[in-house]
């Protein structure tokens, strides 16, 4: 018997997941077309059982992003069955374990040049900054309740952070417009930033 190629081999570990993931919440093919439908896919009953069954030899990057949303799973879960295997092969004959074939297909870790890598740490300098002024804030209002003064000493040293990852978030934006880069909004910062 013919050995499958890889895009089959990976078409049929999809399969394995859908129905594994749709099976695991109680849905029914029809439950999960009908969730496909609400997200703006076409993807019928009979398509989504021709998936599962094998009928339907290739599954797209769209399919796989509305059906992994329609199963509120991540897409990777769809092709990485972290948990399930021991190993898949990520590549044709490169096999690693699925949680390294996750972190490939996210970009984990991210060269530092990569504009992925530039992205993730505006991300997370604008949480941090977020989760500073937000304590700031309810101490603020703690202290102000309670004795009447607003802020006190870890007020103070936690502005002086959240100004220090402040600078770091403008230059990081500096490197993002050099580099031709999107600027992502800030996204509730636009006062503190």
């Amino acid at each position: 018997m013919e050995q499958p190629d890889w895009s089959a081999r990976v078409s049929r570990t999809i399969a394995q997941e859908v129905r594994r993931h749709r099976q695991a919440q109680g849905m029914s093919a029809q439950q999960l077309a009908d969730a496909c439908d609400r997200l703006g896919a076409n993807l019928p009953r009979t398509v989504i059982s021709n998936i599962e069954n094998g009928r339907r030899g290739n599954v797209t990057v769209a399919e796989v992003s509305v059906l992994a949303e329609a199963l509120q799973v991540a897409p990777t879960a769809l092709v990485f069955p972290v948990g399930y295997a021991d190993e898949v092969e990520h590549l044709p004959g490169r096999t690693v374990s699925p949680l390294e074939a996750t972190d490939w297909w996210n970009g984990e870790p991210a060269s530092s040049e990569w504009a992925l890598a530039l992205l993730r740490k505006h991300r997370s300098l604008e949480t941090q900054i977020r989760r500073l002024y937000k304590g700031i804030w309810e101490q603020a209002i703690s202290d102000y309740r309670w004795q009447g003064e607003p802020g006190g000493p870890e007020a103070g040293a936690a502005r002086e952070v959240a100004d220090e990852l402040t600078q770091e978030l403008h230059e990081l934006r500096d490197e993002i417009a050099r580099r031709g880069l999107t600027l992502p909004p800030l996204t509730g910062l636009d006062r503190q930033a």
